[in-house]
């Protein structure tokens, strides 16, 4: 696990382009083994838009818990091992048809992809 990021470090992130933050986030995973989403009692936050479910889902704890305002108050950054990620979640997603919505801004701008996709990056990202 690293270091809590710092504010200054935040905004930088939330400056990045759609495309930077797929590609941060793809090595920050890759790095740290974990992908962090947003979880509450009644279960992890799915996002739909035009008929499509979307997991939002960050690198650090700290990006995740900028979406916890308003419909989201009651949830809470949630850690998911890379293992259970790649081996249990991203089979699950796409037999479920559910997309991933990486690193999505406050704005909930982010690039979305399968989990076939992104399981493909990650592992490319792994890959000696």
């Amino acid at each position: 696990m690293s270091e809590p990021l710092s504010k200054t470090q935040i905004d930088a992130i939330n400056r990045f382009s759609a495309d930077q933050r797929y590609d941060y986030f793809v090595n920050k995973v890759v790095e740290q083994k974990a992908v962090w989403g947003l979880s509450s009692d009644e279960g992890w936050v799915i996002l739909s838009d035009e008929g499509d479910e979307h997991l939002p889902i960050w690198p650090h704890a700290e990006l995740a818990a900028l979406w916890v305002t308003g419909d989201y108050s009651d949830c809470e950054p949630k850690l998911i091992g890379l293992d259970d990620w790649l081996d249990k979640w991203l089979p699950g997603m796409a037999k479920d048809a559910l997309l991933a919505a990486i690193s999505p801004d406050t704005e909930g701008e982010g690039i979305v992809v399968s989990a076939e996709e992104l399981g493909e990056s990650i592992r490319f990202t792994m890959a000696p």
